[in-house]
């Protein structure tokens, strides 16, 4: 018959003084990463407090473009049926991008100085002005998604309809599928490429039914879908 040992007052004696001992080791250890970890986590107090700092004065930015903004907007599309007047409407524009280029205002009146040189005819310096947008604004996707759009517009207005349809591919990325889309559905069909214009128009009639370009693409569909084949002709001939 086995006999269990009851562990008496020395072996209890010898646990205390490994954990003491295993205590001391990570004491240890950990005294030497002190200075390491009280300079983290100052680092850590500072970028919180510069955070919070910028947050504010971005607030308070936002807070005085907005009316810019807005003053901007009437004379770029008028209410009332007034005509535009893209020449004052881009010097505000400029104005605010200026002022305020870490904004959201700024990154919408980057859009409309490219907007507004296109409205005055001046194509390739709206193109420029929109790259300027892609290389300062890549995270405002919806803004991207326009500028890649009106990009789209003016190269097929240039006759580039290479560089029209990848404007329009990089716009239906950026913001999801519509405008964008039925246009790039249009330049395919138009260039013969039917299987992407099928694509495309599958696309429209999924996610934007309800409306006129959805019933367009289901008439388009329907179109290629009941052409009849074309004729493999008699042997020999």
């Amino acid at each position: 018959m086995l006999t269990i040992k009851k562990k008496g007052p020395a072996a209890k004696i010898n646990q205390e003084q490994e954990i003491l001992t295993f205590a001391h080791k990570v004491t240890g250890v950990l005294s030497g990463y002190t200075k390491q970890i009280i300079i983290a986590a100052s680092a850590l107090a500072v970028v919180l407090v510069i955070s919070a700092g910028y947050s504010l004065m971005r607030a308070q930015q936002e807070k005085k473009a907005a009316p810019l903004v807005a003053e901007a907007y009437e004379y770029y599309s008028p209410t009332g049926g007034m005509g535009a007047d893209y020449s004052k409407a881009l010097g505000l524009y400029r104005e605010i991008q200026k002022k305020y280029p870490n904004t959201k205002s700024g990154a919408a009146a980057q859009y409309y100085i490219g907007n507004c040189l296109v409205d005055l005819g001046q194509m390739d310096e709206g193109l420029r002005e929109y790259g300027v947008f892609i290389n300062r604004y890549s995270g405002e996707k919806l803004l991207l998604g326009l500028v890649y759009q009106r990009m789209g517009y003016v190269y097929s207005v240039l006759g580039k309809q290479a560089d029209a349809v990848k404007a329009f591919e990089q716009s239906e990325t950026a913001a999801g599928p519509g405008v964008a889309t039925v246009e790039l559905a249009r330049l395919y069909e138009a260039s013969g490429n039917i299987p992407e214009s099928q694509k495309k128009y599958k696309v429209v009639m999924e996610k934007l039914s309800g409306t006129s370009w959805g019933m367009e693409a289901i008439s388009k569909v329907q179109k290629i879908e009941t052409a009849p084949l074309p004729s493999a002709g008699r042997a020999g001939n």
